[in-house]
C-alpha cells in the first residue's frame, strides 16, 4: 500500500511539471485517444531542438520539444499573437502540440483531447 502511495505521488509531480520529451507527448496523446500516424521528423524547422509531424484523422499534429518550459511558453505566445495563423497550440511543460485541420470541428476535437 505504501508503494502505491509513493507511485501516485511521483506521478502527480511528473504530471504537474508537464511533458518534456516527444516520447512522453506521444504517450500522453495515446492516453487521450488521439491516434498519431505517419510520424515524420521536421528537420527543416529551426524553432525547437526536436519536432515531429503526425496525421490524426483529418488533422495534422505537430509536436515541438523545447529546451525549457519558458521557451515553449514564449514561442506559443508569439505564435498565438499572429492573427492569420490557423493552428491551435496546446502547451504541456516543454512540449507544444500544434493542431491544424481541414475543418474547424475536426481540429477542435483533437485539440480538446490534448488539453491538460
Amino acid at each position: 500500500m505504501r508503494m502505491l502511495a509513493i507511485a501516485i505521488a511521483l506521478s502527480t509531480v511528473a504530471c504537474s511539471k508537464g511533458l518534456d520529451t516527444i516520447e512522453s507527448a506521444e504517450a500522453f496523446a495515446k492516453t487521450r485517444g488521439v491516434v498519431l500516424t505517419e510520424k515524420t521528423e521536421d528537420a527543416k524547422q529551426m524553432v525547437a531542438p526536436r519536432c515531429f509531424d503526425y496525421q490524426s484523422g483529418a488533422s495534422k499534429v505537430g509536436i515541438l520539444q523545447f529546451n525549457s518550459v519558458d521557451a515553449a511558453r514564449k514561442w506559443k505566445e508569439t505564435m498565438d499573437g499572429i492573427p492569420l495563423e490557423p493552428a491551435q497550440r496546446i502547451q504541456h511543460g516543454a512540449i507544444v502540440f500544434e493542431v491544424r485541420g481541414e475543418s474547424d470541428a475536426e481540429k477542435q476535437k483533437v485539440a480538446a483531447a490534448l488539453q491538460p
